[in-house]
């Protein structure tokens, strides 16, 4: 997590400087616009994590554990896939939903198919803009082509939480 955040602030310095280099002082522009981003998205990121912690003192851990925990397979992914197509919100809403449920027992492949039906298939989504702005042909068609993903990339990382874990022999 540490590593993720200072390449994002190498990146932000080397942008600031590479725009405080132009003689249009394009820096100072981009920094306010940052900061009214900043100002908000901030109340919506503090009830987000509040809402996460809620959640994690009343969501049950014997439950997502046995559900969508690394033991249960395939039907975990399928739980998890079907879950996070019809959670609603945006990622600030649905990554805490995510960190709680890792600290409650689920399991990483069924977190990978969560956060992946999450981002195709959002049901709020579908119904709010997509119906409307694209018809339900359209939709359909997508939603159709695009069932197996979550699925796929749970049991993708499960492979791949296979090969980490399992002994490699040298010859």
């Amino acid at each position: 997590m540490w590593l993720g955040a200072a390449l994002l602030w190498l990146v932000v310095f080397v942008l600031a400087i590479w725009t405080a280099r132009n003689p249009e002082r394009l820096h100072v522009a981009a920094a306010g616009i940052a900061v009214n981003q900043f100002i908000r998205i901030l109340p919506r990121l503090a009830l987000a994590m509040l809402v996460a912690g809620f959640l994690g003192t009343l969501v049950p851990s014997e439950l997502i554990g046995s559900l969508i925990g690394p033991e249960s397979g395939a039907k975990g992914i399928l739980i998890a896939s079907l879950a996070g197509g019809f959670t609603p919100g945006g990622p600030i809403i649905s990554f805490p939903i995510v960190v709680v449920l890792r600290e409650a027992g689920a399991g990483l492949p069924q977190l990978v198919a969560f956060l992946t039906a999450w981002s195709v298939f959002a049901i709020h989504r579908v119904l709010i803009y997509e119906l409307t702005l694209m018809g339900w042909r359209f939709s359909g068609t997508r939603l159709i082509a695009s069932l197996a993903l979550p699925p796929i990339a749970g049991f993708s990382a499960e492979a791949l939480v296979w090969m980490l874990r399992a002994p490699v022999a040298l010859n």
